[in-house]
């Protein structure tokens, strides 16, 4: 995993300049799974940029487990944007999973009300749903769309919880 690109294949490892002559060091080139044509470029000694893809179990267990994931009750937007900007960058998908719930359900509760979608929410859950759902195909060996479909099958308890407090 790669914090900003996510799933990736690592297709070499290479010294190179990228900063002029004198400037080498080691680099990962990789190659991301869900997007054709990319290539990118880390050095290897910002290792806290890439991860291990979770495990199948570990994302088994994690769709288990999302109607347990407490959401972010915070009703300042500018906050909660800032709250979900640093839960994104600690690079983790029980996390990533808890953002997207929030968001999720949130929408939910604004539907509910007769109130539009926030243009900040939506584009927290393109990021973060991005991130969850590619690692979650990749490490299930299933479509995003199917892996999807799980994760927020797991939420109709909450969801119907969350409308009727509403």
């Amino acid at each position: 995993m790669h914090d900003t690109s996510g799933v990736c294949q690592i297709t070499d490892i290479s010294e190179m300049a990228l900063q002029g002559k004198g400037s080498e060091k080691l680099y990962y080139l990789m190659t991301p799974i869900f997007q054709t044509g990319s290539r990118i470029f880390t050095p290897v000694d910002q290792a806290q940029r890439i991860r291990d893809v979770s495990s199948k179990a570990d994302m088994e267990e994690l769709i288990d487990a999302v109607p347990d994931l407490e959401i972010v009750e915070e009703d300042n937007n500018k906050v909660r944007t800032e709250l979900f900007r640093d839960m994104m960058n600690q690079f983790d998908p029980t996390v990533l999973a808890t953002v997207v719930k929030t968001v999720y359900i949130r929408k939910q509760r604004r539907i509910a009300a007769g109130k539009k979608v926030m243009s900040s929410d939506e584009k927290v859950m393109a990021v973060a749903g991005k991130k969850l759902f590619e690692e979650m195909a990749f490490a299930l060996q299933e479509e995003r769309a199917h892996v999807e479909e799980l994760f927020f099958g797991r939420l109709t308890e909450d969801v119907e919880k969350c409308i009727k407090s509403v």
